[in-house]
């Protein structure tokens, strides 16, 4: 019998190690993503907080988790020396919805885009599939995932690092920008990004 969303979203669980990067969250209808982040000027960082109304089951992971000043390997058996897996993005949310698994990439940065952005939500999109693969060669269980990426800034201009929309990078198409005043208190599954890719 074909394994359901709900299935796989239960596999989840069971199988990844939530100690370390899982997301605690205290409330069911409603994800709360928290991160301090270096402002341009180099002064004390500034902690950007979103909440995201939710339906259905959620898990939060927050990949750059720092402990004791650095960060722990995405993948403890690969060297993070330099590596293009060293990087990560902030979080990664996966969120069963009825009989389908989506998952999010969200990058928070300050007042400004840096042009490196893209690979950051890039090499989160390949953490996802290594994950989604891993699971698969070991169980021989998987389900396709619908993944979308998002970079949030309060950037005051962000007119020339945008598309004639106004939406997506123009460095990376399928990435879309939200201002932290515009997201905050969204549906997650009201975000716009029309760049799905699907993992299989």
């Amino acid at each position: 019998m074909p394994l359901t969303a709900q299935g796989y979203f239960n596999s989840l669980h069971a199988y990844l190690n939530l100690n370390h990067y899982g997301e605690h969250q205290a409330a069911q209808d409603q994800i709360v993503l928290k991160e301090k982040v270096f402002q341009q000027s180099g002064s004390k960082p500034k902690e950007y907080r979103v909440t995201l109304k939710t339906m259905g089951d959620v898990i939060v992971f927050k990949l750059d988790r720092q402990k004791n000043g650095s960060s722990a390997p995405l993948f403890h058996f690969l060297d993070d020396t330099a590596k293009p897996w060293s990087k990560r993005c902030d979080f990664v949310v996966f969120n069963r919805r009825k009989n389908q698994l989506f998952g999010y990439c969200f990058e928070f940065k300050s007042e400004t885009i840096p042009n490196d952005v893209h690979s950051q939500l890039k090499s989160s999109m390949d953490w996802i599939r290594a994950l989604h693969a891993t699971i698969s060669a070991y169980t021989g269980e998987k389900l396709p995932l619908r993944v979308t990426k998002f970079i949030l800034t309060e950037h005051q201009n962000p007119a020339p690092y945008l598309d004639a929309e106004g939406k997506y990078l123009v460095r990376d198409h399928t990435t879309r920008h939200y201002l932290y005043s515009v997201i905050d208190g969204m549906a997650l599954e009201d975000l716009d990004n029309t760049n799905v890719e699907i993992i299989r």
